[in-house]
């Protein structure tokens, strides 16, 4: 397991947003999608992501002085880039999946953007990936010892 490489895990070219886009668009990719993170793109660079916690924080802010079912309307048409996060945390395609499993650890995190050296997204590694790959060694493990 230490020295596989993320690349043979991650979900190449993941579906991604726009920074222009809208909260709106984005909560309706993710659900589409059933995802909970979704990378933020410009010029075909990674320059945020946008998760199901930072929607959830933003829907919930009363900074917007209008009545609750406009703040609503409002919310949904704001750019993407007023919603995500910025200073993503992203690894390369050639580490590896230890070096992978560190990092969201530390960070407290359920996926990275997978990024080459100019910083453009080639995939992403969930936690799902990661839980898949685990289990695939487990499992030979086990076939390993019952014979």
């Amino acid at each position: 397991m230490g020295h596989t490489p993320v690349s043979e895990l991650m979900t190449p070219n993941p579906i991604t947003i726009a920074h222009n886009q809208t909260v709106g668009k984005a909560i309706e990719i993710m659900s589409r999608h059933d995802i909970r993170r979704l990378p933020v793109t410009k010029d075909g660079k990674l320059v945020g992501i946008i998760s199901d916690r930072d929607l959830r924080q933003m829907g919930s802010r009363p900074s917007l002085k209008l009545p609750k079912s406009d703040q609503d309307d409002v919310y949904l048409k704001l750019p993407v880039e007023e919603a995500m996060t910025l200073n993503v945390i992203t690894i390369r395609e050639y580490n590896t999946v230890q070096d992978a499993i560190k990092s969201m650890v530390k960070n407290k995190i359920t996926g990275l953007p997978v990024v080459d050296r100019d910083g453009t997204l080639t995939g992403v590694l969930s936690e799902m990936d990661v839980l898949k790959y685990c289990l695939s060694i487990l499992d030979r493990e086990a076939d390993r010892t019952d014979k």
